[in-house]
């Protein structure tokens, strides 16, 4: 998993729920038609047992989701024929600051070094639906199922591999909750799925960095 890391916002239907309304509202008046994509950067990647590191006077949030993987190249799939190009599929979090516009790139919230770790490789079809579960500190704070994504990864592939040949090893982040766990200093924070290898990571505070 050494490609590029793209991800999709508003790809859980509580994200779309909570911005309807914004989303009607000028210049647009309308919900997004197409997936809107956002990429995490080489700075952002850790591995599971990785320090995330807390920027000074900034409000970070966890968001657990799942790592599509590409196992070979795709360009211009179909939904029909997307698991072909899958190799599996591993534990993420999506670490951001706090979304308040999609009208923009959110780079500083989403691009700040250690904000994206990525757990080991599964090889999986996801045939079925998963609970994503965050715990902090032992304690469970937050759970969702991939059953309430907007767009299945297979459909992600689709679209993505329409206008960008995706290359074996790159990334696809399947989306988040729109609530997500905020995290401090000191926190431990592990993500679970059945099938899967637990992510853990500890959050420290980043410093002068």
């Amino acid at each position: 998993m050494k490609g590029t890391v793209f991800a999709v916002a508003l790809n859980h239907q509580s994200q779309l729920d909570h911005w309807l309304e914004a989303f009607q509202q000028a210049p647009y008046k309308t919900p997004p038609k197409t997936p809107v994509w956002f990429i995490k950067p080489r700075n952002t990647r850790i591995n599971s047992g990785d320090n995330i590191l807390h920027p000074v006077g900034e409000e970070v949030q966890s968001g657990a989701t799942l790592a599509l993987v590409i196992g070979k190249d795709a360009r211009k799939v179909t939904p029909q024929n997307a698991l072909e190009f899958i190799a599996g599929f591993a534990l993420a979090n999506e670490v951001s600051l706090p979304e308040d516009t999609f009208y923009r790139p959110a780079i500083k919230a989403k691009c700040r070094d250690t904000f994206c770790p990525i757990g080991e490789l599964v090889k999986t079809a996801l045939s079925s639906p998963v609970d994503i579960v965050t715990l902090i500190n032992g304690k469970e704070a937050d759970r969702w199922s991939t059953k309430d994504l907007v767009r299945s990864a297979s459909e992600l592939v689709a679209a993505l591999s329409d206008f960008a040949t995706l290359k074996q090893g790159d990334v696809i982040l399947l989306g988040t909750p729109h609530k997500r766990v905020t995290i401090k200093p000191g926190d431990h924070v592990e993500i679970q799925a059945a099938g899967f290898p637990s992510l853990k990571n500890n959050v420290v505070a980043a410093g002068g960095q």
